[in-house]
């Protein structure tokens, strides 16, 4: 490639010559907090807490309602009527891998908070999407959980394998 090739090939391969905003592409996507979300999930919350305490669960309801908050002050508002009492997997599953890809703890107490928040909806009939959502959302939550728990299973098993100093596999 001669001299003007190269100049040649630089200048379409410029910014400036690309179309629509050079800038646009450079401005990160931030998400904006839902605050609809938050309202919806406060106007639940008493009801979830009496449930919740019926069931006798592990994890103190203070740390569940907090982890739902930040879960759905991000989660994509919603538009037509949908709320979040009826969760769209897609949009679930894609909001609880970039917190399990980013923050792992935030993420898997958002989505053990999850599991239990749509086990109330469904039990109190307070689900407002389709059944085949309800078992897609479950499911994804369930496959979630199963993996956390193989996750701490191993970290056991590594851990009294270092402790008692049969680790030569380390």
């Amino acid at each position: 490639m001669d001299r003007n090739q190269r100049r040649g090939a630089a200048r379409t391969n410029h910014s400036r010559n690309q179309p629509g905003d050079p800038f646009k592409a450079a401005i990160p996507r931030v998400a904006i907090p839902s605050t609809g979300n938050i309202q919806e999930l406060e106007s639940l919350s008493p009801d979830f807490i009496s449930w919740y305490a019926q069931h006798r669960f592990s994890v103190d309801i203070e740390e569940v309602l907090e982890s739902l908050t930040l879960f759905f002050r991000f989660y994509p508002s919603f538009e037509g009527g949908r709320s979040i009492t009826a969760l769209k997997s897609a949009e679930m599953s894609a909001k609880l891998s970039s917190l399990i890809t980013h923050t792992l703890f935030e993420g898997v107490m958002a989505a053990y908070s999850l599991m239990r928040f749509v086990e109330f909806l469904h039990a109190a009939g307070r689900w407002s999407g389709s059944q085949e959502s309800f078992t897609a959302v479950h499911g994804i939550l369930e496959d979630i959980s199963n993996a956390r728990v193989r996750i701490a299973i191993s970290y056991e098993h590594i851990a009294e394998h270092v402790a008692t100093g049969t680790a030569d596999w380390l």
